[in-house]
């Protein structure tokens, strides 16, 4: 492991190296951010380097025995604690505390990786602050979460905090075709679906493979609604039943009306995001006059779900509201009550 293998985090990365090159190490770090932008990596890597025989300069060698521990996942002085189930529990903290009071075997800190710290039972993080106030100087707590505010305020207060950022769609893109020799059109459709989470992009690749076809059955869904007398056919067009396809199909729909948008408003080929098929968003700009409007609907949509609406009705208003935008004859001031 190196520090080169993180991605869009320039600003966390500088404060973990700054801290081993001045030698001003904390006892305890917060890694908090969204899911999937790298916290654990990070973690693990800062770890590394902590014990890291050769370093000081807050990069590590990757040659010395304690760095070869680390990349095996071995290493005697580096230990991880993860939910079991659905909590850490107090007994897994009170091994932790046990286990801090030895001193480092290979390394120059004992180090503990705390990963997905909100899920701590209100028992076990009471148990976790017992040590955290008093640690073995030794001793080096990182904990990663995605909610920072379901921590206790005096653990939070006993911790350095680095913040870790959504990652931009470029950062995704770029390491999707660079590193995953994923095709550019699809790395960029999956970094554009992926709200600043690599992990969110890799499981959507996946997702988008085995659903080849999503794409092309929504545009030819949406081909269907050129047709003035189209409606009662497009209403029986409803191959998504599941919640997650129909989750996609909304991501997919959006994107599509976002480069419909910037095409109307721009007419920039490389901001497009479904740039192999500019010759339908062409014609679909003409068609789509109230894009930003859509997108408004599609948004709409997509919050109605996540409130667990029932499916084959949000879609079949979602598509009658949809056919009515056709040719930009909606109203702006058209209002849209709830499922």
């Amino acid at each position: 492991m190196s520090w080169s293998e993180i991605i869009g985090q320039p600003v966390a990365v500088r404060q973990l190296q700054n801290a081993v090159k001045r030698d001003r190490i904390g006892h305890a770090y917060l890694f908090y951010g969204p899911a999937g932008v790298g916290k654990r990596t990070t973690a693990r890597i800062f770890a590394q380097t902590l014990n890291c025989l050769e370093s000081g300069t807050g990069d590590v060698c990757g040659q010395c025995r304690s760095c070869l521990q680390s990349k095996a996942g071995n290493h005697p002085d580096i230990l991880e604690i993860t939910p079991m189930g659905t909590s850490i529990r107090i007994q897994q903290i009170r091994d932790l505390s046990r286990e801090a009071l030895f001193r480092p075997l290979a390394g120059r800190h004992k180090i503990f990786l705390i990963l997905g710290a909100e899920n701590m039972t209100l028992e076990a993080a009471n148990n976790l602050l017992k040590i955290l106030e008093e640690p073995p100087a030794y001793v080096v707590f990182i904990l990663t979460t995605t909610a920072n505010l379901r921590l206790l305020p005096t653990i939070l207060s006993r911790c350095q905090q680095i913040r870790f950022a959504p990652l931009t769609v470029q950062a995704i893109e770029n390491y999707l075709v660079q590193q995953e020799a994923v095709d550019p059109v699809l790395a960029r459709q999956m970094a554009h679906l992926a709200g600043g989470s690599l992990s969110e992009a890799m499981e959507l690749r996946q997702e988008i493979q085995a659903e080849k076809s999503l794409r092309e059955a929504a545009l030819e869904m949406l081909t269907q609604m050129e047709e003035e007398d189209s409606l009662a056919a497009l209403l029986r067009f409803k191959p998504w039943e599941e919640r997650s396809q129909v989750k996609l199909l909304l991501q997919v729909l959006g994107l599509w009306f976002r480069d419909l948008m910037i095409w109307q408003k721009t007419a920039e080929e490389r901001l497009l995001v479904n740039q192999d098929r500019l010759d339908l968003i062409r014609r679909h700009a003409h068609l789509w006059k109230q894009a930003d409007q859509v997108l408004s609907l599609i948004q709409d949509a997509r919050q109605k779900l996540e409130k667990n609406a029932n499916i084959p009705l949000l879609l079949e208003v979602f598509l009658l509201e949809l056919f009515e935008y056709r040719g930009g004859l909606v109203s702006a001031s058209r209002s849209r009550g709830p499922l």
